[in-house]
């Protein structure tokens, strides 16, 4: 099977990279493998005798709308046209391999794909976080390979000329720039989702090939934990479940959120809480927000008699949240007063069911406006409890404006009224000014929280090896297996994930790509208290034991 096959007919790893191709952006020569018996004879001779191959791995399982499972299933690294016989069956009985321990009954699907000769090469991500003027980059003057086993320089580079990178590239790679930037734009009038793009740089004919695209399945965020002499915000100020469950949004999705909190008011003092203000959030440059536990809590008090308001008047708000739900319609165009109205009955219903519902999360990123959602992972079944038809219809609803906000991703830098205003000139100019701020990390950990598990329920052992900064060399000898202890996880150390036996940290959250791919892993991730963190040593054995949140020291 070539790449002229029906693109839908492929893995969707490499379906992208079919309409890449016929939209004119360079690609290699590849054929797609979907069985053992396959031929590969006619598809080689078409090359010279000197040209190299690579074989990848193109399960389907490999990339889905909330998960990617990246770098588990074997590829090769370059080899002679002579050795693509022997690489073939080495990458059909590797794959089959781990697609068992995966318990999936189903056979490898392989890529041989020519191999484009290059020095520099990397990964681009487009657009960054909601920041759609800008695109993140992972490179290396040592290939691709190189990038995709974490040994990589990171960049952040304005897609528009006139303002400056925030992160700039290498001063060698910095005749790049222009390349990428182009590649970014190409991309992106292409593919109306985020997307990360994996490429290579032909000296020779002094161009940039696409080597593989895949939708985002998580946001690049803040790339640097923030400066200790940064003035943080107040020690009130903390990063919860309710900051979790939103993630890293934009300055028009918190707007929003705050505009449908203030309009849930009145119905929420009906209900017999006092919610008088709308001031237990806090919106950090990064997208992160934060919560006044306190406030929140003022916000949902009872006021005097709110208890017996709140049983006498449940039945009303029962009856009018499933005529909402009734109102409801899934293919009329975006209405805000039907968002507003699902989000207060979701709300009030949430309280009245004490949380049913909620033990199914959301879709990744399904607040953030400029991140649109399948239809798909937003249904609900007949069965399910009021809450949760109540959350997906609202995010059916907020889908519909995400949608809309395709047309230009930069007006998420605007509030909800100059939105809805179209008062929306300003928007590029606040996102470059937005921009270099956004590169730190401002989510606060409570320093009272001795272990919080952000990762898989387990327990395992292993050796502590302690990296007291973010940098990649000291990384090259660690131990197999080990517990890595360090107060921040660099992105680029998200390959040796695979390797490590669990993650201890003083700063994280849910949402940060380490996080999410521990969890794809099933490995451990721990936020430590101080006074935790700084009793571990490099060498000690410990158990990690996340289901019980303990840490026991085996052997100094």
């Amino acid at each position: 099977m070539d790449l002229s096959t029906e693109p839908s007919a492929l893995p969707a790893k490499y379906q992208r990279l079919v309409e890449a191709s016929q939209a004119g952006l360079s690609t290699p020569r590849s054929l797609l493998l979907d069985s053992p018996t396959c031929s590969v004879d006619e598809f080689l001779a078409g090359f010279p005798a000197a040209t190299q191959f690579i074989v990848r791995s193109a399960n389907k399982i490999e990339d889905g709308s909330g998960h990617s499972l990246a770098g588990y299933f074997w590829s090769s690294a370059a080899v002679s046209l002579g050795a693509v016989p022997v690489t073939l069956q080495t990458a059909w009985s590797e794959n089959q391999r781990l697609l068992a321990d995966l318990q999936l009954n189903q056979l490898p699907i392989l890529m041989l794909q020519e191999y484009i000769q290059h020095v520099w090469g990397g990964v681009l991500f487009q657009p960054w976080s909601f920041f759609s003027e800008y695109a993140y980059v992972e490179y290396s003057n040592g290939g691709v390979q190189q990038v995709v086993a974490g040994q990589a320089d990171s960049a952040l580079i304005s897609l528009a000329s006139t303002a400056a990178s925030p992160l700039a590239l290498a001063e060698a790679a910095q005749f790049l720039e222009p390349y990428l930037r182009e590649l970014a734009e190409q991309l992106r009038a292409v593919f109306r989702f985020p997307l990360d793009c994996e490429w290579a740089y032909a000296s020779q004919e002094q161009r940039i090939v696409v080597l593989q695209i895949r939708a985002q399945t998580h946001a690049i965020g803040a790339l640097f934990p923030l400066p200790s002499d940064w003035a943080r915000p107040a020690a009130t100020w903390q990063f919860t479940a309710l900051s979790e469950s939103l993630g890293k949004i934009s300055p028009l999705s918190f707007s929003l959120l705050v505009q449908l909190y203030q309009e849930a008011q009145a119905d929420l003092q009906s209900l017999g809480c006092k919610a008088e203000q709308v001031n237990f959030l806090a919106y950090q440059p990064d997208g992160s927000v934060l919560v006044d536990p306190a406030k929140e809590q003022l916000f949902y008090a009872p006021r005097l008699f709110g208890g017996f308001w709140r049983g006498w008047r449940a039945a009303a708000f029962r009856t009018q949240a499933e005529a909402v739900l009734a109102q409801f319609d899934p293919t009329a165009a975006f209405h805000y007063p039907q968002l507003s109205s699902l989000f207060s009955a979701w709300l009030i219903q949430t309280i009245l069911q004490a949380g049913a519902g909620r033990e199914l999360p959301p879709p990744v990123h399904a607040y953030e406006l400029s991140w649109p959602n399948s239809v798909d992972s937003l249904s609900s079944p007949e069965t399910a409890p009021i809450t949760l038809k109540l959350r997906n219809a609202f995010l059916q609803e907020l889908n519909k404006l995400k949608q809309a906000l395709l047309v230009n991703p930069a007006w998420v830098f605007c509030d909800w009224a100059e939105y809805t205003q179209q008062a929306v000139s300003k928007a590029i100019s606040r996102q470059v000014q937005a921009a270099p701020l956004a590169l730190y990390d401002y989510a606060v950990i409570n320093s009272g929280v001795e272990f919080q598990s952000l990762a898989a329920r387990t327990c395992v052992r292993g050796t502590v090896c302690c990296v007291q900064t973010t940098s990649r060399l000291e990384l090259m000898v660690l131990p197999e297996a080990c517990i890595l202890v360090s107060p921040y996880f660099a992105n680029r150390w998200i390959p040796l994930i695979p390797k490590l036996a669990g993650i201890i940290v003083l700063q994280a959250n849910r949402l940060s790509h380490a996080a999410i791919v521990a969890r794809e892993y099933q490995l451990p991730y721990v936020v430590l208290s101080l006074a935790q963190f700084a009793e571990l040593k490099s060498g000690s054995l410990i158990e990690l034991d996340t289901r019980q949140g303990k840490l026991h020291l085996i052997r100094t």
